[in-house]
């Protein structure tokens, strides 16, 4: 009960000033801190654009999407993003025979459910 009482003492103490001026106030006297963001303000927060943070790209199913770039970037060795995560069963099969199974066990486990296969573009239209 104790630890309840203190979270909601702390909201209404945090609710009688504006994100701005209590950043001002806590910086004033060395307290690191930062504004907690909506998403739609980390993305347009200008430290996260001029990083080049956000990336974005286009998915065959998902359409436009975006992302956080690789953080490790590295002159020799750039970091590539080509493309979103794939659906799921995308790559059931090559991944069960590079395990050792063969063609047919692998569609006795897409049969009985215990693997997934990716839907075609076909099969989605249907």
């Amino acid at each position: 009960m104790r630890e309840r009482f203190r979270t909601t003492k702390t909201q209404s103490v945090l609710r009688e000033r504006s994100t701005a001026e209590w950043i001002d106030r806590l910086e004033a006297e060395g307290v690191p801190c930062a504004p907690v963001l909506t998403r739609r303000e980390m993305i347009r927060h200008p430290q996260v654009e001029a990083n080049g943070i956000i990336q974005e790209s286009d998915h065959p199913q998902a359409g436009r999407l975006r992302q956080a770039r690789s953080p490790a970037r590295f002159s020799a060795t750039p970091a590539e993003h080509r493309f979103g995560a794939p659906p799921l069963g995308a790559h059931t099969r090559e991944i069960l025979a590079e395990a050792g199974y063969a063609a047919a066990e692998i569609d006795r486990m897409i049969e009985a459910g215990a693997a997934v296969e990716a839907k075609t573009s076909e099969e989605d239209a249907a």
